[in-house]
């Protein structure tokens, strides 16, 4: 409901205007008013949302209303209601939505109201706080990538290796003291060398990053060092997100697990061989498990095979001796009568086991195919 109030010395046009506009069934009249002296001490201790004012009154005019009005509520929608039309152009200087000649009718006031929704769906528009735009884009699955956040087309240099091993770390650990970096990337040198290893490269990664805002992404203070995530579009921060609300909610959507099969690009950090990484990357990795497998779950159970077998595809693609997991793709080949795959799914098996432990299948699998 749009809240107004309405100001008129003329009792009876004041009575019709507040029947109309109450009628409309979008319109909540707070209050109304036959001295506008009274309205300006309502507005100073009450919101509202709009006000129709007549022009002609004692003591204050309409056009004097409006500035008093505008003193506490700055951007007030304002529609004038009056018996003379001479005063329009002063009126839209004022910046009044809405002129409407006496006497008011349903139809009329009908249009303002439209005007009034429409502005007032604009305000709330413009006036929703907007989301920064992330000052630096990450990539930490699979190949670690550094982007400027404005042009993702333009990588950003970083001068060192141990510069980058430093972002790397500090974007992991979101959060680290001075005393941790000594002992992870400097743990050869001495804690007078260490420390002053960990201020040359933090300046050289503030300087690569442009880090030089009134909130910088690197922040320093007696307590240690952290990164300002809100300001990184980092997909390691969205599989985090994404993997809590997965495993918190017992109503699943299959666009939650398109998006996390998406961001798993590979191992965490790939092919970089940070020995402090190794411990993160499995974890990440076995979280990543457990999201297909409540995958492939969810989609047995919504009768979606193909889908199914695609998400087991996913975990085989990383733990390539999982019995069960290829028990269940043979399962779901035979049941859709490709018996050719399931066949050829059991002989992947067989070699995967022979190569990783020197074993065979189970005897169930085996038996599988003989009973199909």
């Amino acid at each position: 409901m749009i809240k107004v109030i309405i100001v008129d010395d003329e009792d009876l046009s004041l009575k019709r205007l507040k029947r109309i506009l109450t009628e409309s069934g979008t319109i909540e009249v707070c209050e109304v008013f036959h001295d506008p002296e009274k309205a300006c001490e309502y507005a100073a201790n009450h919101s509202f949302d709009a006000a129709f004012l007549d022009i002609t009154m004692p003591r204050i005019s309409g056009m004097q209303l409006i500035g008093e009005l505008r003193k506490h509520h700055p951007s007030l929608p304002i529609v004038l209601v009056t018996g003379y039309e001479e005063y329009a152009v002063q009126a839209f200087e004022k910046e009044v939505i809405d002129y409407i000649i006496k006497p008011v009718t349903a139809e009329r006031v009908s249009r303002t109201i439209q005007r009034l929704q429409q502005l007032l769906r604009d305000t709330a528009i413009s006036s929703e706080p907007v989301s920064p735009s992330p000052r630096l884009t990450v990539r930490m699955f699979g190949e670690f990538t550094v982007l400027d956040g404005a042009n993702v087309d333009i990588p950003v240099k970083l001068r060192t290796p141990k510069t980058e091993e430093l972002l790397a770390f500090l974007l992991c650990a979101k959060s680290t003291s001075r005393d941790v970096l000594a002992d992870t990337l400097w743990k050869d040198l001495s804690p007078q060398k260490a420390w002053t290893n960990i201020n040359s490269t933090l300046y050289y990664v503030r300087r690569a990053v442009g880090d030089n805002s009134d909130v910088p992404l690197i922040q320093k203070d007696r307590n240690g060092i952290r990164i300002d995530r809100d300001s990184i579009d980092c997909d390691l921060y969205e599989f985090e997100a994404l993997f809590r609300q997965i495993r918190q909610t017992s109503t699943y959507s299959p666009e939650m697990f398109e998006r996390i099969d998406t961001l798993y690009r590979g191992e965490l950090l790939k092919g970089r061989h940070y020995e402090w990484a190794l411990a993160w990357s499995r974890q990440l990795e076995r979280d990543f498990i457990t999201m297909m497998e409540t995958a492939a779950q969810y989609h047995i159970q919504q009768k979606q095979p193909l889908r199914t077998l695609h998400y087991l595809d996913r975990i085989l693609q990383i733990d390539s001796i999982r019995e069960d997991i290829h028990r269940e793709k043979i399962v779901i080949y035979l049941s859709l009568g490709r018996r050719t795959e399931a066949q050829w799914q059991y002989q992947l098996l067989e070699e995967s086991l022979h190569e990783e432990l020197g074993s065979r299948p189970a005897a169930d699998i085996q038996l599988l195919l003989r009973q199909s």
